[in-house]
């Protein structure tokens, strides 16, 4: 069961490797990992390795647009800095001052009043000296403790000497401290009328000290207004700090800090100290080996462009181009083209960023394409590969303008090209494209007149660089997916080929037969619109196998007819034959699988009408089969080999034919043409009844001027030694 199993897979993936579908997806898949590969690592910036205080080997340009943060930075917060602060007045700091020190008063008079009264009373009641003094004492001390607490609500705050030195009238008179006060108020009534900010705080509060201490208080006092002072004065003057963030935010955000490297512009010049600033900004750019990051965003940008460029062409051939969007050998060709000049664009551009977009060779596959596939298609790829290509050489827009106008300038001028001297023309004219588009942007950004030259000259270098390419490559790739380009044809017409020599030495009869059947199908071909060179050369190689047995066809015969002494079943055989025989020898020079199959279906599975009739009437053979007596096949497919087929009845019929005037051999042509259809021998090609019409009138047009009517010439006689009419 297990190797029923195993059999069953192995058979169901050797199906799937050998269908041509999975082919096509492979290789399209390959193509576009490749692609995006090539496209990323072209566009990708340069990496290096640089630190700070080396001095710098390379020239580095900025690849974009990008913010120098370190001088950026810089700017901001010397902006910042440099915006004072917003002040406003703080009336609620001076009504606090002012309520401290009243509040201080009250509190030194209350304690002054109650030691007074506390005193009286003891001395009113005690002899006792002694036990008066240390009543007095503990009076003293008991309400400086008191006033003490009423302070530090005040946050002011006195030695215990001060205090017991303010509460005691004994040693602060009165009239003293009336002076303290008035000195003390006079102070404070004078800084809250200023405009006194925290930074101005300290000197004002000395010069109140240096005013105090050299006033005639006593020297305690001294020290109880100083601490006053510096409890209850705070600034009156502050800072506005949502205007001033305000300002400074704005001072920060301002467009003029920003230090913005252009696109284009210098980062590091060779010999170049390497700073801080400038590390940081390769750093950014993501340029530093050291610090390399891989960049998701713009590996995801270039991925998402290339499957739309992947999903455009797609969709452009299955609406444009189906035929080459299901084949396989097609597809192949795209891929190659474009993986070969996608591969040479990356390689050009490593090797001098600076020139490359002018010498990247797009056209190449413009050109190839229209050679050997489609113009439009062409057309189509040549967009493709300039957007893909743009992005490598960063969007250079003299590239864009250049590569999209001189490619389809390209496809079309070698289009259908007959000559190896068209293409070669081809590779000047599309120079002389770029020249006219390198010189309009010249013009327009105002370049000096030397680079303009400069430029001109190598894209015109551009333009015959392409052609040598296509040329180049173009054989080969006929070569290998056995492609007929239309070049390709031309050679093959070549009178010396050896198959058409071998025709002319051996088979002097089908060789002219060929060359009129060729003439034949190309005019009509070409009426039908049709690829006349293919029907002119197909045409000449369809009867190649009658060289094997070529006097067995009446054209070669010039005495006996060797069918005379053979069966009609047996001369059927040899005369079918000369298709297989045909495909051996095409086999054996290398013909174009196109040409083969004009030789299979040149005769579709047309009835050997002669050795039929043979066999029926003359022989009277029993049980004859019209199915004995017929083609192989198969029947034509193509519009070329119909016609062929067409021309070949009609040229044999003709000849044949012993009145030759215009109006019986049209009637003869259609009543052939209508044979052939009533026989469906044209079932499977794609040509109408109007297809039809047309053929036999651009028949006619040959046979009537091959056949036409002669005058008769008089017989000359010679008398007497002269000649007479």
């Amino acid at each position: 069961m297990i190797k029923e199993k195993e059999l069953h897979t192995h058979g169901l993936l050797k199906i799937f490797l050998k269908s041509k579908t999975v082919h096509r997806y492979l290789i399209a898949i390959f193509t576009i990992i490749l692609f995006f590969i090539v496209v990323v690592d072209g566009a990708s910036p340069k990496k290096y390795s640089l630190s700070v205080g080396e001095i710098s080997s390379y020239d580095i340009i900025s690849p974009g647009n990008i913010v120098d943060e370190v001088n950026t930075t810089k700017n901001r917060k010397e902006a910042e800095a440099a915006i004072a602060s917003v002040m406003i007045k703080d009336v609620k700091a001076s009504a606090e001052a002012l309520k401290k020190w009243v509040d201080f008063v009250l509190a030194v008079e209350k304690s002054r009043k109650n030691s007074r009264e506390s005193i009286k009373d003891i001395e009113a009641f005690e002899t006792d000296g002694s036990v008066i003094e240390d009543s007095i004492k503990e009076i003293l001390q008991k309400e400086a403790l008191n006033l003490d607490t009423k302070l530090k609500e005040l946050d002011i705050s006195l030695t215990n000497d001060l205090l017991l030195y303010v509460v005691s009238e004994n040693s602060c008179k009165d009239k003293e401290l009336d002076n303290f006060k008035d000195i003390v108020e006079g102070h404070i009534d004078e800084i809250i009328s200023k405009s006194v900010s925290k930074e101005k705080l300290s000197l004002e509060i000395s010069k109140i000290e240096a005013s105090i201490n050299s006033s005639n208080m006593p020297q305690e006092l001294k020290f109880v207004a100083s601490s006053i002072i510096k409890s209850i004065i705070k600034p009156n003057w502050i800072i506005d700090e949502v205007a001033t963030s305000k300002l400074k935010k704005e001072a920060y955000d301002d467009i003029k800090n920003i230090v913005t490297i252009e696109k284009g512009a210098r980062i590091l010049a060779i010999g170049e100290k390497v700073t801080e600033d400038k590390l940081k900004i390769l750093e950014d750019l993501n340029l530093l080996r050291t610090k390399s990051r891989f960049d998701f965003a713009f590996v995801g940008g270039i991925l998402v462009l290339v499957i739309f460029l992947a999903f455009f062409l797609i969709l452009y051939m299955r609406h444009f181009n189906r035929k080459s969007l299901y084949s396989r050998r097609d597809i192949a060709i795209i891929c190659i083209v474009i993986s070969i000049v996608i591969l040479i664009a990356r390689g050009l551009y490593e090797i001098s960023p600076t020139y490359s977009p002018m010498t990247i060779p797009v056209c190449v596959a413009a050109m190839l394409i229209s050679i050997l596939l489609d113009l439009k298609l062409a057309i189509v790829i040549n967009l493709v590969l300039t957007i893909a290509v743009a992005i490598i050489v960063k969007g250079d827009i003299s590239f864009i303008y250049m590569s999209t106008i001189s490619g389809t300038f390209a496809a079309y001028f070698v289009s259908n090209s007959t000559q190896r001297s068209r293409l070669s023309l081809a590779g000047v004219v599309i120079g002389a494209v770029n020249v006219i588009i390198m010189l309009c942007f010249g013009l327009i950004y105002k370049q000096d007149w030397n680079n303009i030259i400069k430029n001109s000259l190598i894209v015109f270098m551009n333009g015959l660089g392409s052609m040598v390419l296509t040329i180049g490559i173009a054989p080969f790739l006929e070569s290998i997916f056995n492609i007929v380009t239309p070049l390709k044809l031309i050679e093959l017409a070549n009178p010396n080929h050896p198959l058409i020599k071998r025709l002319l030495l051996e088979a002097p009869g089908t060789y002219h037969h060929s060359l009129m059947v060729g003439n034949l199908a190309e005019v009509a071909t070409e009426a039908i619109g049709g690829n006349p060179i293919l029907a002119r050369v197909g045409a000449y190689f369809h009867d190649v196998g009658k060289l094997k047995r070529p006097h067995f066809f009446t054209e070669n015969q010039m005495g006996e007819n060797p069918h005379d002494k053979i069966t009609a079943n047996l001369s059927t055989l040899i005369i079918t034959s000369h298709i297989s025989d045909g495909i051996e020898l095409a086999d054996k020079y290398k013909l174009p699988n196109i040409i083969k199959d004009i030789i299979r279906q040149h005769h579709g599975e047309t009835l050997v009408a002669y050795f039929y009739h043979k066999a029926k009437t003359v022989e009277k053979a029993e049980d004859v089969k019209t199915e004995n007596f017929r083609y192989q096949g198969p029947k034509p497919k193509t519009k070329e080999s119909a016609v062929v087929l067409l021309a070949d009845s009609v040229e044999a019929a003709v000849r044949s034919m012993t009145d030759k005037t215009e109006g019986k051999i049209e009637g003869f042509v259609r009543k052939i043409i209508k044979d052939k259809l009533d026989d469906g021998q044209l079932d499977q090609c794609n040509l109408t009844l109007k297809d039809l019409d047309t053929i036999a009138v651009a028949f006619m047009k040959v046979l009537s001027g091959f056949f036409h009517a002669r005058e008769k010439y008089p017989e000359i006689k010679p008398v007497n030694n002269k000649i007479t009419m």
